[in-house]
């Protein structure tokens, strides 16, 4: 049994690997991992390395290793379209190997609806074709509530797909147009065979998308992250 952990800067994702097999691990914590015959830890980071090694310390694996994975030019059958593909961010790198895996030989729009939206094309030879990133809901909100005098927000999304009839309701309701909107034209852009949703805002989008063949995946990230354990 693995464990696998995708690091970001406020908070840990974490999935379990046996037999081949990734399943989700809703609960990330000392006392559970104790009692799991966990072999090693396969991550992905884009926080500090100090957060690593507090994470090490706060569910007692310090014995175990560590391996991080990073974006690379090419591995398991997909290549970067980056000149520099240690830049690409990691979870779009990981999310492209899941892809890859998951659908083999197909053309594939990747959509990672988190608190940044990133769009990347896999080609079926797994030629990455590049991507787009855009601010998420909540950043998009954010970013207007803060750079203007007069327009405020609720705590609660609300957001639906028609022109608003208050401020609130405007700036909710543009902020899932300009997604939907760079999702749409991401589709149009180049011919895909699937449309593949994941990030914490994947299901509410995919309401929007019902005329696409869109398939919402969860552990996409870490499907591609278990492409690395070293069985």
């Amino acid at each position: 049994m693995y464990l696998l952990l995708d690091i970001g800067n406020t908070r840990e994702k974490a999935a379990l690997v046996k037999n081949g097999k990734v399943t989700a691990l809703p609960q990330l914590a000392a006392d559970n991992l104790a009692k799991l015959p966990i072999k090693a830890v396969y991550f992905a980071c884009v926080a500090s390395q100090e957060r690593v090694v507090a994470i090490k310390q706060q569910l007692g694996l310090e014995h175990l290793p560590w391996r991080q994975v990073h974006s690379e030019a090419q591995a398991y059958g997909v290549r970067s379209s980056y000149q520099q593909p240690q830049t690409l961010g990691v979870d779009r790198w990981l999310a492209m190997l899941g892809a890859q895996l998951l659908f083999p030989a197909q053309n594939v729009l990747i959509v990672d609806a988190g608190t940044a939206v990133t769009l990347d094309w896999l080609a079926l030879d797994g030629q990455h074709g590049g991507g787009w990133i855009i601010p998420g809901l909540k950043m998009q909100q954010q970013a207007v509530v803060k750079n203007t005098a007069k327009v405020f927000n609720a705590e609660m999304f609300n957001g639906r797909l028609e022109p608003g009839i208050d401020t609130v309701a405007g700036l909710q309701n543009g902020c899932l147009a300009a997604i939907l909107g760079a999702i749409m034209l991401a589709w149009q852009q180049t011919s895909s065979d699937k449309l593949l949703l994941t990030g914490g805002d994947s299901k509410f989008l995919k309401s929007y998308l019902s005329d696409l063949p869109v398939v919402v995946e969860p552990l996409l990230i870490f499907h591609g992250l278990a492409r690395y354990i070293d069985m």
